[in-house]
């Protein structure tokens, strides 16, 4: 929700925008699927790191493109804190933590449906639409398998959301034209 909204959609510099922010998103989920894959580290420490850092880039976008805005404000502050959690306090069972990343999946699902919304008269929002059906279906298959589940596939989930959502942003920048 970094994305300053005007009457018509999304800001007209949100194209040229788009690319780097994408970028950035689908070099850490690559980086956090090698990661998570051949670490030997904790998954706490490792979800930790990458929620720090996922949540420090996303109020950098939002000090920079829209700093008004209180969801950017709170969601941004939201994962980074979590990822502090992760890194300094831990978890002491997986099932806090699949949880709390369910949770995530889920706030992420809702963003997207206001994406899709916001951007209905283009053919984005089927991009935003199938974003938030993968991130809804993430949150679905951590809650009904909490028991089950391990901690590489949460992981490798996070992973895969920020790959695809920089795979939508990337997608929405160069298919989104506002006129004034």
């Amino acid at each position: 929700m970094w994305i300053k909204i005007i009457d018509d959609g999304l800001t007209n510099d949100y194209e040229s925008k788009s690319k780097w922010i994408a970028s950035l998103f689908i070099f850490i989920g690559l980086i956090f699927c090698i990661y998570i894959l051949f670490s030997p580290l904790s998954p706490s420490t490792v979800l930790g790191t990458t929620l720090t850092t996922v949540g420090l880039i996303s109020a950098y976008l939002t000090a920079k493109l829209n700093p008004g805005t209180i969801v950017s404000w709170s969601k941004s502050l939201l994962i980074f804190f979590t990822g502090l959690v992760f890194l300094f306090i831990g978890i002491d069972t997986l099932t806090t933590m699949e949880v709390v990343v369910a949770l995530f999946f889920l706030f992420e699902t809702l963003n997207d449906l206001y994406l899709v919304y916001l951007t209905r008269r283009e053919t984005t929002a089927y991009a935003w639409g199938l974003h938030a059906v993968i991130s809804g279906w993430f949150a679905l298959d951590i809650l009904l398998n909490t028991s089950t589940l391990q901690a590489d596939t949460i992981g490798l989930y996070v992973a895969i959301n920020l790959i695809s959502n920089g795979l939508v942003v990337l997608y929405s920048g160069r298919r989104i034209y506002i006129r004034p």
